[in-house]
């Protein structure tokens, strides 16, 4: 299958950026192609042939989003906490990300986007109209609680997820407030480290089938 994942942390961040990494390497393995598309706070001139970056920084001339990468955790030296983003940068963090996520979208045409957090990317991918899995964290629902902002973004991608991994307790919760159990669509996940080769691509098979009524014919490895 092509796969598409997408990440809002850097791949060597640990949570959910270090997740995208792990699935990554284990659905490659397994003969899936995947590509990945992150954000990044540091610009570099290191290129990965699967991986694009999307780069935020203050002073780096390099960088398209002048400012410090978004992140969940409270703002600090390495970050600046999603809440913390006025309107205009909010507006061109999606912007850019629109523009990126079109475009892996246009060059490499995935069976299904993947992404972290019920959250940007995933809203993107929705009015994109290409099928998306989301995982949820938890850590979305907290700042959404604290911004209302991200409440709309939030909603309507869950609304309409092919499927929500619910990783911990704190997500499960998060996602039932928000839209319930969308028919069975959520799916609680123990130990989301074990899955990239088994689980997943079963998953979106299923995913597909459900939102198809078949899997389209590029998707049927």
């Amino acid at each position: 299958m092509r796969i598409l994942l997408t990440s809002h942390e850097p791949l060597d961040v640990p949570g959910s950026g270090e997740l995208v990494d792990q699935w990554t390497r284990g659905l490659t393995a397994a003969g899936h192609q995947v590509r990945v598309l992150a954000i990044d706070g540091v610009p570099t001139d290191d290129a990965e042939p699967n991986v694009r970056r999307i780069f935020c920084h203050a002073t780096d001339r390099r960088a398209p989003l002048p400012f410090v990468r978004p992140t969940f955790a409270p703002t600090s030296d390495f970050g600046l906490n999603f809440t913390a983003l006025t309107d205009r940068q909010l507006s061109d963090y999606r912007d850019l990300l629109r523009v990126e996520l079109d475009r892996e979208i246009d060059l490499y045409d995935p069976c299904i986007v993947h992404v972290q957090h019920v959250w940007l990317f995933g809203h993107l991918a929705l009015e994109a109209g290409v099928p998306y899995v989301v995982s949820a964290h938890g850590e979305e629902f907290e700042l959404a609680r604290r911004d209302w902002r991200f409440r709309r973004y939030m909603q309507e991608t869950a609304e309409n997820a092919c499927r929500i991994l619910a990783h911990g307790e704190a997500a499960q919760i998060g996602v039932a407030q928000l839209v319930g159990d969308l028919e069975g669509r959520v799916v609680p996940q123990a130990d989301a480290r074990t899955a990239a080769h088994t689980s997943l691509p079963q998953l979106y098979r299923e995913a597909l089938v459900d939102r198809f009524g078949r899997l389209p014919p590029h998707c049927e490895r």
